[in-house]
């Protein structure tokens, strides 16, 4: 990185990328994790540079370095002790400025957040302890300090890696196009690690309409052939899988989504790409489900009991906004659930003073079963229109009649609902019903075994008084 070091050495002041140091005593517990806190934060802001000698303004102090001849494999155990084995690449370099020594620690890039698994603590020198990070804790630079990250600063990490393998497709794919006329791409037996696929027995980049089509994707059941790129092979479907996987580290063991809103409509974006064990399907159900967001992709690939122990929470306590989105569903499994469903309520609130505006909303719903439950549900009209930015715009009646369509819509609805943040609460709204459209069939399909599961969880159990957002903070 000489742009950096560079950078670095001309700086007057600490930045994002850039932190300087006085010194360094290799038997300081307080210098060490401070040392390591920085490293791992800048690291996790996409790399920079620790610069040992200069003070907060960037001039050299004029002393011995104690860092100087440190051994890099002793840098790299420390850190391990407190992040474990995680990927965390530096360098570390020789530097002068104005004539005096300098050390430099040329950090890059961590491809996941970097988590502290143990507390910094150490002596601090009267007797007691001072802690420079905390357990579970996962550090970013803000400006020139080194603070605990934020959903911000996790949705940004995803942004770059998700940059950084967009980059090398189209780098690949400019290759093809600018291969010379007549040339193959030429399946091959295995990809790398010993693997062995099935290919295409011929694929060719041609103009002809009629020429073979291949469909690149992970999902072996429905590839008509393999695109063998390494960058791409390997990494164009890995970062929706990254993130969550480092929620899962962040969380702790708990069943919880801290990554926010924006992250979880583009993750759903790429749905069909998502490779997680049921337990990180079952977070997403529900965290989509809490938060009234396109979440049918996730109930669809649950079991009929586990997706009814989220689906009852809305029924034992309902919390807007979800009970609204168990209104949804309701109405998706058919009408005998529907009416079951209408009929407890209406021995809780028939009678009351004041029913809560949902009841009412649902009563209205399931007159209505002559109409086609995904209008239903969404409350449209089959001449109402959806607009999707890029696209020609389509009528609800349209996409009761092409959910593939409704499909691709949805995804291109999450993307802007997570790049748009002036307008994410209009996307948000189309994504929620743009997945009616493209999943209520397959929902309907399995109403009767969801609603009847749904049923059993409930059992005898009377649902609760409505409690608004408010109060349930």
């Amino acid at each position: 990185m000489p742009s950096l070091i560079e950078k670095a050495l001309a700086a007057k002041r600490e930045s994002k990328h850039i932190e300087f140091k006085e010194g360094f005593d290799p038997a300081s517990g307080h210098d060490w994790c401070e040392s390591i806190k920085d490293i791992v934060a800048i690291a996790n802001c996409g790399g920079g540079i620790l610069v040992f000698g200069l003070t907060s303004r960037g001039l050299p102090v004029g002393r011995p370095i104690g860092i100087a001849g440190i051994d890099p494999a002793d840098v790299s155990n420390r850190i391990r002790n407190y992040v474990g084995a995680v990927e965390l690449s530096f360098e570390i370099v020789e530097l002068a400025k104005d004539g005096h020594q300098l050390i430099g620690l040329l950090i890059q890039p961590a491809p996941l957040p970097i988590v502290f698994l143990r507390p910094g603590t150490y002596a601090d020198g009267k007797g007691g302890q001072k802690t420079a990070f905390g357990q579970g804790t996962v550090y970013f630079r803000h400006g020139a300090k080194s603070e605990p990250g934020s959903s911000d600063d996790i949705r940004q990490v995803f942004e770059r890696q998700l940059e950084s393998v967009r980059r090398a497709w189209t780098k690949s794919v400019r290759r093809v196009i600018e291969a010379p006329p007549g040339t193959q791409l030429v399946p091959v037996a295995t990809v790398g690690r010993g693997h062995n696929v099935t290919l295409a027995s011929k694929v060719q980049v041609v103009k002809e309409s009629g020429a073979l089509p291949v469909r690149l994707t992970r999902d072996k059941e429905i590839a008509s052939g393999t695109f063998i790129h390494e960058e791409v092979s390997e990494g164009i479907f890995d970062e929706i899988n990254n993130v969550l996987d480092a929620n899962r580290v962040l969380a702790r063991g708990t069943d919880v989504f801290l990554l926010g809103h924006e992250v979880y409509y583009r993750i759903y974006a790429e749905r069909q790409h998502v490779k997680q064990p049921e337990a990180e399907i079952k977070l997403l159900f529900r965290s989509g489900y809490t938060i009234y967001a396109p979440c049918a992709y996730w109930l669809l690939a649950l079991p009929d009991d586990i997706a009814a122990e989220i689906l009852v929470e809305a029924y034992l306590h309902p919390i807007n906004p979800q009970v609204h989105a168990l209104l949804r569903f309701a109405i998706l499994f058919g009408v005998d659930f529907s009416a079951w469903l209408c009929g407890r309520w209406r021995a809780k609130w028939g009678r009351h003073p004041q029913p809560p505006k949902f009841y009412w909303a649902f009563k209205e719903m399931c007159e209505k079963t002559s109409i086609d439950p995904r209008l239903v549900a969404t409350r449209m009209r089959p001449t109402s229109a959806f607009v999707v930015p890029g696209e020609p715009t389509v009528t609800a009646a349209e996409l009761v009649a092409a959910p593939e369509r409704a499909a691709t819509l949805l995804s291109k609805a999450c993307i802007a609902a997570f790049e748009n943040r002036s307008d994410a609460g209009v996307y948000r709204a189309l994504a929620r019903n743009l997945d009616c459209y493209a999943y209520g069939p397959a929902v309907m399909a399995r109403g009767r075994a969801l609603g009847g599961a749904l049923q059993r969880v409930i059992g005898d159990r009377k649902s609760g008084d409505v409690v608004e957002p408010a109060e349930a903070n």
